[in-house]
């Protein structure tokens, strides 16, 4: 038996295109919301800019990050807004364990699970120390490096 594939006619491929649009619009307006609560702090919470690339591909974009949670808890919320070719974009939360260390540092790890079309269950480990916030990430199907720096 033969297979074919299924051809979208161009309204339905708007429409499909516009359903993306709104959807991912309602991700980065909590991403925003997140953004304008988030604290400025000198520990691990706060608003965080930079960049991130990936080691596998050579894909890159802007980061941000806005971090909350309890002072002297170990788990944060890490909300992330990621741009890719400057006119998509994408935002996820991401819970991270975090450990101060003697020199006042921080240590951070945690998962996160996203569709296994995007990569499945990404892995993060990576150092806050003083206005700087890098980490290495890592799924099926990608690695790469975040680099940011503290908004003020």
């Amino acid at each position: 038996m033969a297979t074919t594939a299924m051809k979208f006619s161009p309204p339905l491929r708007f429409v499909t295109f516009l359903f993306l649009l709104v959807a991912l619009s309602s991700c980065n307006g909590a991403f925003r919301k997140a953004w304008k609560a988030a604290s400025v702090s000198e520990g691990v919470n706060g608003k965080w800019e930079g960049t991130w690339l990936s080691a596998a591909n050579g894909h890159h974009g802007k980061l941000r990050c806005a971090v909350s949670g309890p002072e002297g808890q170990e788990d944060h919320d890490f909300f992330y807004h990621a741009t890719w070719k400057s006119i998509l974009s994408g935002s996820y939360k991401a819970v991270h364990h975090v450990q101060p260390k003697k020199d006042g540092s921080y240590v951070l790890k945690g998962d996160h699970q996203m569709p296994d079309w995007a990569g499945g269950k990404y892995h993060y480990e990576g150092t806050i120390k003083g206005d700087e916030f890098k980490a290495c990430y890592e799924c099926e199907i990608d690695r790469g490096t975040f680099t940011m720096k503290r908004v003020r």
